[in-house]
């Protein structure tokens, strides 16, 4: 017995034994199909990831421009809209900062300015990292970051684009010493107005060679740099000096400077000897194309090709009609200034005369100061009332009653209780246009204005809608516009396109792409909106077609105004002066006479035909007519 539990104990244990075997080789088979699986997915992913770090690599190697021009400035070629050249400008990239003969205590003025502990750090930041996935718009906050960022073809404000900035940080400050970095951040830093790097803006606001700059002119350059708008020398020099001390105080707070010598360094205003030459174009669009070109290109060292849309038959037009007839007839009645801009249906601008006279120190006055417009902006209510209701004889109350606070003064001081929106246009009520906006909503009307073209801010004052927050005479040109481009909102634009000098066969840089506007004015309101037009336009003002137009005078008799349009252009003229000062110059005489010397010369040339093909795409592409400024040039116009 003893022996057959024996035999049945080895059998169990044999049985056992080989049950283990079987389950380790099973098991052992699993580890390595879990084994393989891993090796797979790894492999796998490594493969990836190695893709992922080659695609980066070659999208950013793709995309950086690490050229360096030491022999010449480039130049910006600036072209008409049938590729003509108009204007060759020089001289506004830096290419040849030396840090052997820059003094020392120079470079320490735009690291103190900057980025002072700049040689101590790895050239990126916690808030350079946070930077790639707050999508905060700019630069980073070291200098390395700053010069990471103009190494790049076009501008970009994206994760990916921060994230790559962020990698060239760090490949820079690994393959380069940190005196190249701040070389590269001198030479490619822009400053404004179409200025790059600190020997160019030296030459051109001091006259003289960086390494002459006192540390106050040097201060002055790093607070451009920092904000070239609110810190321009020429427009803001006392906010520019004010920065420039407070950078000399940082001098001496972080020991570059000796502390007692901040005080007698500091000035209330920038020490400038500006240096600019007369163009063939006006100044102001040179400076213009300059900005637009700078903000789509940034830094670069190669020629550079800008195709406009400006017709310089045109353009030489307006600068002479507005320069004779300002001496002439308005100068004398006290306005200094007049500004034009001339544009077609779709916005391209063909004309610009920012000012009578072109200097550095002024702003352009058609697109950079706003003006007291009155009458010209009361339009965009009559716009929106017109969609609600196209009848131009629709009546609307005419009186005083008391509307958001403000009871509403008509200029005759008339008011007959109930009146057409066609008569209320043509005698210039302030009630009109306030009784339509209280009834439709002011924020309604308000945010109206701002789809059909009005850039400037508007208020939230009922007053807003009869002239009351100072405008553009590019947002008064616009919204004129929106009639004559089948009730769609204009695209303004000066740059058709932008390309590297020599490159034929190369995509532009940049290219005006026409974007799908929303319809803002129906059909039968554009039809409407002729007869308010036609009911304001003087007869007397002839044309060799037909034509709309009216002016004003606003601000209290500060301003003057002439707006009218054809099928072909769209001109709004301004008179005024920069200290605000009434003036004795009616926009329906001396600026309806310049008008008309402008517009009847600007369309020699060009077919007669109705406006009214404007009010549908349909009338417009099928009256068989060719846009003189698209004909033959598909992808410059």
């Amino acid at each position: 017995m003893a022996e057959e539990d024996e035999e049945q104990g080895g059998g169990q244990s044999a049985a056992q034994t080989a049950m283990k075997r079987i389950a380790e080789k099973e098991l052992q088979a699993i580890r390595r199909r879990i084994r393989r699986r891993r090796t797979i997915l790894i492999s796998f992913f490594l493969s990836v990831t190695a893709l992922a770090v080659f695609g980066i690599g070659y999208s950013i190697q793709s995309n950086l421009d690490l050229s360096r021009n030491m022999i010449r400035s480039p130049e910006i070629r600036i072209l008409g809209y049938d590729g003509a050249l108009l204007e060759t400008i020089g001289g506004r990239y830096s290419q040849d900062v030396s840090l052997t003969i820059l003094p020392e205590r120079i470079q320490n003025v735009f690291v103190a300015a900057t980025d002072p502990g700049f040689y101590d750090h790895m050239g990126v930041s916690g808030s350079d990292f946070a930077r790639i996935f707050s999508g905060r718009s700019g630069s980073g906050s070291t200098i390395t970051m700053k010069v990471a960022r103009t190494f790049f073809k076009t501008k970009e404000n994206s994760v990916g684009r921060h994230f790559q900035e962020f990698l060239v940080a760090l490949w820079l400050e690994t393959s380069f010493s940190k005196k190249t970095i701040l070389r590269s951040y001198l030479e490619r830093s822009y400053l404004g107005r179409g200025i790059f790097g600190i020997t160019a803006a030296s030459r051109i606001w001091y006259g003289s060679p960086s390494e002459r700059m006192t540390l106050h002119q040097a201060a002055v350059l790093a607070a451009v740099i920092s904000d070239p708008e609110k810190f321009d020398p020429l427009f803001n020099p006392g906010a520019a000096a004010a920065e420039a001390n407070d950078i000399l105080a940082k001098l001496g707070r972080y020991k570059f400077i000796e502390a007692d010598r901040v005080s007698a360094l500091s000035l209330v205003s920038p020490k400038l000897d500006v240096q600019y030459e007369e163009n063939v174009l006006s100044g102001y669009l040179v400076d213009m194309v300059l900005e637009e070109v700078a903000d789509i290109v940034g830094y670069s060292s190669r020629d550079i090709d800008v195709v406009t849309s400006i017709d310089l038959k045109v353009q030489n037009l307006a600068v002479e009609v507005v320069r004779e007839v300002s001496e002439l007839r308005l100068k004398p009645r006290g306005a200094d200034q007049t500004g034009l801009i001339s544009i077609s249906p779709e916005g391209r601008i063909r004309a610009l005369v920012g000012g009578a006279e072109y200097t550095p120190f002024q702003r352009n006055r058609v697109t950079e100061i706003r003006h007291p417009a009155g009458r010209m902006l009361k339009i965009a209510t009559y716009y929106y009332a017109l969609n609600e209701n196209s009848d131009p004889a629709q009546w609307v109350r005419d009186n005083r009653m008391a509307v958001g606070g403000w009871r509403p003064v008509n200029p005759d001081r008339e008011y007959r209780g109930q009146i057409s929106l066609r008569e209320g246009f043509v005698r210039d009520v302030n009630t009109v246009p306030t009784n339509l906006a209280d009834h439709y909503g002011l924020l309604n009307v308000r945010q109206y204005a701002h789809d059909i073209g009005i850039k400037s801010p508007l208020s939230t004052d009922i007053r807003t809608v009869v002239g009351l927050d100072p405008v553009t005479i590019s947002d008064i040109a616009a919204i004129h516009a929106l009639p004559q481009n089948s009730g769609k909102p204009v695209q303004m634009t000066l740059i058709n396109s932008v390309s590297y000098s020599g490159l034929v066969d190369a995509e532009p840089i940049y290219r005006r792409v026409d974007i799908t506007q929303e319809k803002r004015l129906t059909d039968e309101a554009i039809q409407a909106s002729y007869v308010l037009y036609a009911s304001v336009t003087d007869p007397q003002l002839r044309l060799d077609r037909q034509f709309a137009g009216y002016g004003t005078e606003a601000g209290g008799g500060t301003d003057a105004w002439y707006v009218g349009f054809s099928s072909d252009l769209i001109t709004a003229v301004w008179a005024g002066n920069d200290k605000r000062q009434r003036i004795d110059v009616r926009g329906e005489v001396e600026l309806a006479s310049l008008w008309r010397l402008f517009m009847l010369d600007a369309h020699d040339g060009l077919p007669i035909r109705s406006m009214v093909r404007a009010s549908t795409q349909r009338r417009r592409e099928g009256d068989g007519v060719k846009d003189l400024w698209k004909l033959d040039l598909n992808d410059k116009n």
